[in-house]
């Protein structure tokens, strides 16, 4: 089979970030099927051109992923005008180099944004195959619930683009059971919805190093006997990271408390002038870091933070770094109720709190900073253990291919039946 797959962001195993659309396509080329990506010569993580990926340079990993990059406006922060020329440009030059491609058998059609569910569609009819789409973020409903967007006539219009995606879509992926209850929900068929999350590489997490990954990253840091609690991930309004700095203001006088934060994204400065502003010198930020070392630099931490928003879309928050977190065998102070916080109940491997609650988060982490270390490092590998069985890439892997061949099948005659 020969798979199209566009995403505006593609990473890398030496890239930051998730690494679920380089996971996917490298695991189609081994069990055989031809891949190319159609991605943005954009380092999403830190906005900025790519040296690697120059305007309409094709490059093979040593994978066998064929990635083609093509021109998109890479000063997208600071605006959403910005943000559409980034969204639009990437649409545009994806178009004139899809039509140069080998035909594929299918198009794989990554959102966010929502502007690549249409260009999926648009290139799934020029070569006439089918296409699936997949929803990361529901737009509009999530830059509607964070306010970003408020004109009423852009809302009803991205609603509409929404739904049209999914109608003319072979089928639909949510990356949480609430996303794909969003998407049912709003008329598309449950037969025509599958349920893929995020999960785990753990051929990254190899035990047999951890201490070592762990004592050469505390003494990078100068960390010494602190506990780090520790957030890695975007900087950005859709990131709560105001409850972690309301937690590090009530634990500020608490010599024993660390807190890190690893990323960038739009908050990141704001967030860097409060902490310079009200001398809280128990916060320190990093730079975003290649896919590769944020797993030693995730050894460093004692517990990791995951704050969300309140309201019920967020519900639906079911982000990469909760997977890389119970890999790394740490607790987890989760704010807000919803999947993520289920995960994290049920595993038995964290505290939950509300959502923005950050004096409640200031006393969750109070309450694993007083635990014996020998029930900490237990709560972490409870984490550990049940997303190795729920979570591995690989059966995620085996589940995104079937689904892209059972897409594909009413070209070969066949007809599609609700057993994804």
């Amino acid at each position: 089979m020969r798979i199209l797959y566009l995403t505006q962001y593609f990473g890398q195993a030496t890239d930051a970030g998730s690494g679920r659309h380089f996971f996917f396509t490298k695991y189609a080329v081994e069990r055989g099927h031809d891949v190319a990506v159609i991605t943005s010569n954009v380092d999403y993580k830190n906005a900025q051109k790519r040296k690697s990926g120059k305007n309409g340079r094709n490059v093979r990993t040593n994978e066998g992923v064929e990635i083609q990059y093509v021109y998109s406006y890479s000063n997208f922060r600071g605006s959403i005008l910005k943000r559409m020329l980034f969204f639009a440009s990437y649409v545009f030059f994806s178009l004139g180099q899809a039509v140069r491609v080998k035909r594929p058998d299918i198009v794989y059609a990554v959102s966010t944004p929502l502007t690549v569910g249409l260009l999926g569609f648009l290139i799934s009819r020029y070569w006439r195959v089918p296409y699936v789409f997949e929803v990361g973020d529901v737009w509009p409903d999530a830059v509607v619930a964070c306010g970003i967007v408020k004109n009423k006539l852009i809302i009803r219009s991205a609603h509409l683009l929404e739904m049209f995606c999914y109608r003319k879509a072979a089928h639909v992926v949510g990356l949480s059971r609430l996303i794909c209850d969003n998407i049912v929900g709003k008329g598309v068929p449950c037969r025509k919805v599958s349920l893929i999350t995020n999960g785990v590489d753990f051929s990254l997490f190899t035990p047999d190093r951890h201490d070592e990954k762990r004592n050469a990253a505390r003494v990078s840091g100068d960390y010494r006997d602190r506990f780090v609690a520790m957030y890695m991930g975007a900087h950005g309004i859709y990131n709560a990271l105001d409850t972690i700095m309301i937690a590090a203001r009530a634990l500020k006088d608490d010599p024993r408390v660390m807190f890190v934060f690893v990323g960038n994204g739009d908050e990141k400065g704001r967030m860097q002038s409060i902490v310079r502003g009200e001398g809280l010198k128990s916060v320190c930020f990093l730079p975003t870091v290649s896919r590769l070392e944020s797993i030693s630099l995730l050894a460093a931490a004692d517990a990791f933070l995951l704050p969300n928003r309140k309201g019920d879309y967020f519900a639906c928050n079911l982000p990469n770094k909760l997977f890389d977190y119970l890999a790394s065998a740490r607790p987890i102070v989760v704010a807000g109720y919803g999947e993520t916080s289920e995960i994290v109940s049920t595993a038995g491997c964290g505290i939950v709190v509300p959502a923005e609650d950050g004096a409640a988060m200031a006393e969750a982490i109070l309450s694993l900073v007083r635990m014996p270390l020998s029930d900490r490092e237990a709560m972490g590998q409870k984490g550990r253990a049940y997303v190795q069985k729920h979570y591995d890439r690989e059966q995620l892997g085996e589940k995104f291919l079937n689904i892209l061949d059972r897409s594909a099948a009413p070209r070969r005659g066949t007809a599609i039946d609700a057993g994804f």
